[in-house]
């Protein structure tokens, strides 16, 4: 994925990969950033209200208003230290609404005073100021001190209020007129608002005596600290150099500029790696590919010795309605609609300054949070991403749903250019496996078509199933392997995979039956179906086990590699036949464990 933001512009980007792709690029163009010597900085500052350690005796005091400040530094794009947190958190009707907390100054620079002093005389010197003093420069360091003793201490999980809650909280600041300010006309807010806020007077009494207590200078110079400790990466190079002395932990700049693009652009990666892995005739391939499996599944659940007839008919139901998501959700391939949910339709850099596309970014950003508060999560926040790019199936339960992430759906896995028999082995394999997990006793409740949840497994079945599955448990547990093993812990994956194996297989054959059967990888002594075998175990290779390991991962579900790779095709007639396994052998034993 790193190619999506580290790679030239291409005409097909979209929007969004142009934007990320710029902010990188820019980034790592530390020439011209050093050949603006500071001036987008420097008229920020200006506009902002100026720097007093900059300024010196020039800087009047007199208008300064720490609020207006806040105001200021919003609208601009300034990355300052706000002494309030505002974040969007899940609200019991499903929508979002704006949370309130105290500032978590998580610091990442060293507060020596002298290292700072030093670092800081050679900031203002390189942007043109001859005014330093020590002592001024200290009182911000001071600042900083007695605003981290409270404003790092956890606070207690948010209670959802309105407006009139959180000036009790924290009576001092006038709420009201100050978000109406932040949200630029994008939500109105008033009395009844809703909020959300943890327990803000111990805070805000500490914050007010703090503020109260300091002199207008100190603030203002902690403010433009905070906006130089964000953004000296953007500066010039005797700026950078200069903060890298104070800083407790420094980067390479393309790890710096690559994390920075990741996390002013988020998703954008993703995304377009989800696109990318999962073109139409991919999809089209699963599509077909997850529906021959259901068929053959249910047929398995027709001749299942288990399951009494009631049951039959509620399983065979569910598998007929089981969905698939495929890469992921479709929202994820409407480039219009990622662009609006993500911010950035419409939004393009008028400036190729780093420092000004920084600030343009942040306007943008500070606009769509306040313009998508107040409405549903779906809309504002795109959770779905989170399971797009993870390298593993799922099953979801509760919806009957089976998910293909995009990164499984690639190299060993899958390949629509590759033969049938290589892609049924690995995906196939993972396929039947993710179906028999809705068939597993926590998968006992289904929701229907009509939006009824119901529970389709008997009594007589439940007990039929635990005598069944016995088996397996005893099949995990006497492998002549030296870790000491839980079959019971492992029982459900276990299942999955000993009959995902065999529905892959199965469907195969019908494939080459409706297809025609394929032809042998040249060079390779192997049939079609004993290269199906190998795949099943491809994905599953593992590093051997260090010797003094004795219980193994006693709380991981899926049993030991090894295992997985020899039991599923141990407990299979097809295996062992195209294999030629003599009956009675290791991998083709008399009795075999089979519960679907």
């Amino acid at each position: 994925m790193k190619a999506i933001i580290v790679n030239p512009i291409r005409k097909k980007d979209t929007n969004a990969n142009v934007l990320v792709k710029q902010f990188y690029q820019e980034c790592m163009n530390e020439t011209k950033i050093d050949s603006d010597q500071n001036h987008a900085f420097l008229k920020a500052i200006k506009d902002l209200g100026g720097w007093p350690l900059l300024e010196g005796p020039s800087w009047n005091d007199s208008s300064f208003d720490w609020i207006d400040w806040n105001v200021k530094a919003r609208n601009l794009g300034l990355p300052i230290r706000e002494f309030f947190s505002l974040t969007r958190v899940e609200s019991s009707e499903n929508d979002t609404v704006l949370q309130v907390s105290g500032t978590s100054l998580n610091l990442e620079i060293d507060l020596d005073k002298d290292k700072y002093n030093r670092a800081m005389k050679k900031i203002i010197e390189a942007l043109g100021g001859t005014h330093f003093q020590e002592s001024e420069n200290e009182k911000v360091i001071e600042f900083l001190e007695k605003l981290k003793k409270f404003a790092t201490k956890e606070q207690d999980a948010e209670v959802v209020g309105d407006m009139t809650d959180l000036a009790d909280e924290c009576p001092f600041v006038p709420w009201t007129k100050l978000l109406n300010s932040f949200s630029v006309n994008q939500t109105s807010f008033n009395e009844s608002s809703e909020v959300a806020l943890g327990k803000l007077k111990s805070y805000c009494k500490s914050l007010s005596k703090l503020i109260n207590s300091t002199e207008p200078r100190t603030i203002a110079n902690y403010y433009v600290w905070s906006i130089i400790d964000q953004s000296n990466k953007f500066l010039s190079r005797d700026i950078r150099d200069a903060y890298a002395d104070i800083k407790n932990k420094n980067v390479a700049r393309y790890k710096m500029c690559f994390a920075e693009a990741d996390r002013r652009f988020k998703y954008v990666k993703e995304t377009i790696y989800v696109r990318k892995k999962t073109p139409k005739i991919v999809k089209e391939q699963l599509k077909e590919m997850i529906e021959l499996m259901k068929n053959v599944f249910i047929e398995h659940l027709k001749v299942c010795d288990w399951m009494d007839a009631t049951t039959k008919l509620a399983a065979i139901e569910k598998t007929q309605l089981i969905e698939s998501v495929i890469g992921g959700d479709p929202e994820l391939y409407d480039v219009e609609y990622f662009d609006k949910i993500l911010g950035v339709d419409g939004f393009k850099f008028t400036s190729d300054n780093m420092f000004e596309m920084s600030r343009q970014k942040r306007i943008r950003e500070n606009q769509y949070f306040f313009k998508t508060l107040y409405g549903p999560i779906g809309e504002n926040w795109p959770s779905f991403f989170k399971n797009a790019v993870q390298l593993n199936a799922f099953f979801v339960q509760a919806l009957n749903i089976m998910i293909l992430p995009a990164p499984i759906l690639s190299s060993i896995f899958y390949d629509h250019r590759m033969p049938a028999f290589m892609n049924y082995g690995s995906i196939g394999r993972v396929i039947g496996h993710e179906i028999m997990h809705g068939f597993e006793k926590s998968g006992r409740k289904v929701i229907l078509e009509n939006d009824a949840t119901k529970d389709w497994w008997t009594n007589a079945t439940a007990d039929n199933y635990d005598k069944k599955v016995q088996c397996v448990i005893d099949e995990y547990e006497k492998m002549p392997f030296r870790y000491r093993l839980n079959g019971t812990l492992t029982l459900d994956e276990n299942i999955s995979d000993f009959v995902g194996i065999d529905v892959a297989y199965e469907t195969y054959l019908k494939y080459i039956k409706k297809y025609g059967a394929e032809k042998k990888i040249p060079g390779v002594p192997l049939t079609p179906e004993q290269i199906f075998w190998v795949q099943t175990g491809t994905f599953l290779c593992f590093r051997k086990l260090d010797d003094n390991v004795v219980d193994y991962e006693e709380a991981d579900e899926h049993a030991i590699p090894q295992f997985r790779v020899q039991a599923g095709a141990r407990q299979s007639k097809y295996f062992a036949k195209d294999f030629n396994c003599p009956e009675g052998s290791f991998m083709n034993p008399k009795t075999k464990c089979t519960v679907l």
